[in-house]
């Protein structure tokens, strides 16, 4: 009874306090999340592996049933993959919108305009190595980098390289490996960067060992505003993971960040699966849920939310209409 009593009146505390969201905000095909908002509207790139979607809401409820369209389809899909397509993220660079994803274990970019709803076209290979998981950093005084998963010494690890332009970049550099035992469980894997910002502190969020494990986890690459961006020697790593597995979702990971409507809250979107064995596959989930901050300006991941759980919304999202 008293669980109970709990229950409902931390529901009624949050539905009285804004709007309100449960997890996960997509229950299938919900891997390598990104999401943007802009001008009203939250912006979730997904994929099926054979094209990338693009879903638009003005709720962060909205996605579970936004108004979504294709962007990109593959021309000839292989029945039985090896040419998949996946990690879709929506960046503006200059003004125009682009969309950075992965097909066939290469980086590729679409060219969009000024809005992110599209239309999309012109898909480019924006390197010729292995790479997939492709993000943008910005470093402030430094410029925008280009940072993904690569293979350096047979370990698919971090690679970083300056944006020359949207579709093509310089010399590569190696920013991270997987040398600590809790980034090599089953497989040894950095992958999925993801940009995070406070002050004048940089982090790089990733993802550590193999998917489809619940060991698959987020660590953290921190450059404490000095040093050059290309060199290993500017960037820390995390002691252990800083996100992982609990609540009944395993695999968390594969992150990415957005801002809420007011500029005042920074987010985490990642991807879980409740199968306890971790997943690679479409039925791992969307996830989202608000970042904390240390005393000492450091990000607090905290733990995963519970799937169901009713959640305050982004600061400054009104009860509207999905």
């Amino acid at each position: 009874m008293k669980s109970l009593l709990f229950t409902c009146l931390s529901l009624f505390s949050a539905l009285v306090g804004g709007a309100t969201f449960s997890n996960p905000l997509r229950t299938g095909n919900g891997s390598d999340p990104f999401l943007v908002h802009v001008d009203g509207y939250y912006y979730l790139p997904t994929t099926t592996w054979r094209d990338i979607q693009l879903i638009r809401a003005k709720t962060i409820e909205g996605p579970k049933a936004g108004e979504s369209k294709t962007i990109y389809a593959m021309a000839n899909p292989n029945p039985e993959g090896g040419n998949d397509v996946w990690a879709p993220e929506l960046h503006k660079v200059n003004g125009t919108w682009y969309v950075y994803y992965s097909q066939g274990r290469k980086s590729w970019v679409l060219t969009g305009g000024s809005e992110p709803w599209g239309p999309y076209t012109d898909s480019k290979q924006v390197h010729q190595e292995w790479g997939i998981d492709a993000t943008l950093v910005e470093i402030t005084g430094w410029g925008t980098y280009y940072v993904w998963s690569c293979t350096v010494d047979n370990l698919q690890s971090l690679c970083i390289a300056k944006l020359v332009t949207p579709t093509s970049i310089g010399p590569l550099s190696t920013l991270s490996q997987p040398t600590e035992e809790w980034e090599r469980i089953e497989v040894p894997v950095n992958e999925g960067p993801a940009g995070l910002y406070r002050g004048n502190k940089t982090w790089i969020a990733y993802s550590a060992s193999f998917c489809k494990t619940p060991d698959y986890v987020v660590a953290t690459l921190l450059r404490d505003g000095v040093g050059d961006p290309l060199k290993a020697s500017s960037w820390k790593k995390s002691s252990g993971p800083v996100f992982s597995s609990a609540n009944g979702n395993y695999g968390t990971a594969h992150n990415g960040f957005f801002t809420s409507p007011d500029g005042t809250e920074v987010w985490n979107i990642y991807h879980a699966t409740q199968n306890p064995s971790g997943s690679c596959g479409a039925d791992r989930q969307t996830f989202a849920q608000v970042l904390n901050w240390d005393a000492d300006g450091s990000p607090d991941f905290g733990r995963p939310v519970k799937a169901g759980d009713v959640l305050k919304a982004p600061s400054g999202e009104e009860q509207v209409g999905r």
